[in-house]
């Protein structure tokens, strides 16, 4: 999202950030250009010479250096944007602002760090930098793309692992705490973009069905969370290291009409499915959204789900919820969308697989056909 940003908000929470950012600041386009064929012809002069090396030692070494040559193009990119001068005055909503000093900002890429000099335009008591805008450039140093790449590593493992990760392949050392950083301040942003674009013209509806789903997943708890957990349980009481997040989803898609046997084999059989006939390949879900909360009660996420069908009248067309076989689940859902009285409720059939694999192993060995059958 495009806004202005002022010097003391692009500024604030980093002079901690200083002395970890790297002094590359972009010079003109004629030397930046220099450095990246520089690079490149190196790249090209280090594989020729590399005749009796291991291939996985040179693939290595080459995405090392594409990395490198990744940092000098970045620094190519901002450089050929003059530092953000467009010219002495500007017209903004506030009125004419007029250009400045310049003023240098951290930006930490997923192929290195570098400083990013730009005109600060003043306006009244309050200054911004036009280039910022113009590039959305992050309020913090962290670039959108590497906290994408930190939120992906975050959802998927412990704030160490992925700090340990991106160091290993990327070379790039982000601490624990910035991770931690990211991924808090990202959720808020992630609520902001909802709030905008939940108050924009919804575009009509083309698909068939509406559906929505819910399931839990378990979330390992961090440290401080796992201090609570007792240390001893009592009968009956299983040690407990992760917490219930309710995962809520909203699609419209099409309908398809396949038969029981259809939907078996392509779930046991995936290998026979024909990839070259897209009639019987699943229709694709439009308008997706998401959500998934340790914090807020399963009751809050349902509700937040319906928001998002608010208006829709399911009157030809069910309202489809596909679910888990959680007990609980389904009587929350009959109690907040009771007001919808054509809606379908379907048992997940991923979740129902799980069970009649483990009936199948017990008597076949896994992996075989007669398990399959």
């Amino acid at each position: 999202m495009t806004h202005l940003t002022t010097v003391s908000e692009s500024t604030q929470g980093e002079s901690n950030q200083e002395e970890l950012i790297q002094e590359v600041s972009p010079s003109d386009v004629e030397k930046c250009l220099d450095a990246c064929k520089e690079q490149f012809n190196q790249i090209l002069s280090g594989i020729l010479a590399e005749k009796n090396q291991e291939a996985h030692k040179v693939e290595k070494s080459i995405f090392k250096e594409l990395m490198k040559l990744g940092l000098l193009l970045l620094n190519l990119f901002f450089a050929n944007h003059n530092q953000g001068d467009y010219g002495e005055t500007l017209k903004t909503s506030k009125g004419i602002a007029r250009r400045g000093r310049t003023s240098e900002k951290s930006y930490f890429s997923v192929f290195g760090k570098l400083k990013v000099k730009r005109y600060l335009y003043s306006i009244g008591d309050g200054s911004f930098a036009a280039l910022d805008i113009a590039l959305n450039l992050p309020k913090r140093c962290y670039s959108y793309f590497l906290s994408e790449l930190v939120n992906f590593l975050d959802i998927k493992g412990a704030y160490l692992e992925g700090s340990k990760f991106l160091e290993k392949f990327f070379g790039l050392k982000v601490s624990v705490s910035a991770l931690e950083r990211i991924s808090s301040e990202s959720s808020v942003k992630y609520e902001d973009y909802y709030d905008v674009k939940n108050n924009l013209p919804r575009p009509e509806k083309k698909a068939d069905f509406t559906v929505v789903g819910f399931d839990g997943k378990g979330v390992p708890v961090i440290k401080k969370e796992a201090a609570k957990i007792q240390g001893r349980q009592g009968k009956g009481e299983k040690r407990q290291k992760k917490k219930e997040a309710l995962v809520g989803v909203k699609y419209n898609v099409n309908g398809r009409i396949r038969s029981a046997e259809e939907v078996a084999t392509n779930l046991v059989y995936p290998e026979r499915k024909e990839e070259n006939d897209k009639s019987k390949s699943p229709k694709k879900g439009e308008t997706i959204r998401y959500i998934a909360s340790v914090e807020q009660p399963k009751k809050k996420v349902m509700e937040e789900i319906k928001e998002q069908i608010k208006g829709e009248k399911f009157i030809i067309n069910p309202l489809v919820c596909v679910m888990d076989g959680a007990p609980y689940l389904w009587k929350i859902f009959k109690d907040i969308y009771k007001e919808i009285k054509n809606k379908v409720l379907i048992l997940d059939i991923i979740h129902v697989l799980e069970y009649i694999w483990l009936i199948a192993h017990a008597k076949h060995k896994e992996g075989s056909d007669e398990s399959k059958e």
